[in-house]
């Protein structure tokens, strides 16, 4: 990594885990939230690949903003300094910044995990996640 730069194939190995998490999550769009409450099988494999997608866009977002320099104290604040690196608009990084919150129910559990959010994640967010690597990967292009 140069100073100022983020390593790509730093990124690169998040993206692709990021990735695969995702193809593995495809799989069970259309769960619902009484599906996951009645199947822990289901709902530790769906809750687990959140997780692994979460963590490696957060990862991501921590690792540019500290290689641009960029003080990121936590989650939420890594993803607005991409938006203010040009890597997300400032819309979608609005959209994007409850992940931090929402990686950190699943990690610490210290709240009770809600299954209709997780069932609405899984079926109406991936996308957004899919958009981020999109916007990951343009951005090592132009690097």
């Amino acid at each position: 990594m140069t100073q100022g730069q983020p390593d790509p194939a730093v990124v690169r190995r998040h993206l692709a885990a990021l990735r695969e998490a995702l193809m593995n999550l495809r799989r069970h769009t259309g769960v619902s939230a009484a599906e996951l409450s009645a199947n822990a099988d289901l709902r530790w494999t769906i809750e687990r690949g959140l997780q692994l997608c979460l963590q490696n866009a957060l990862d991501i977002a921590t690792h540019v903003a500290a290689a641009c320099g960029l003080d990121a104290p936590d989650y939420s604040r890594a993803i607005e300094r991409l938006a203010e690196l040009g890597l997300l608009s400032a819309e979608f990084a609005a959209r994007l910044r409850p992940i931090a919150g929402f990686r950190n129910v699943l990690v610490h559990g210290y709240l009770q995990v809600d299954q209709e959010i997780v069932a609405s994640v899984v079926n109406e967010r991936l996308g957004d996640l899919e958009e981020f690597a999109g916007c990951v990967e343009s951005y090592l292009e132009r690097l």
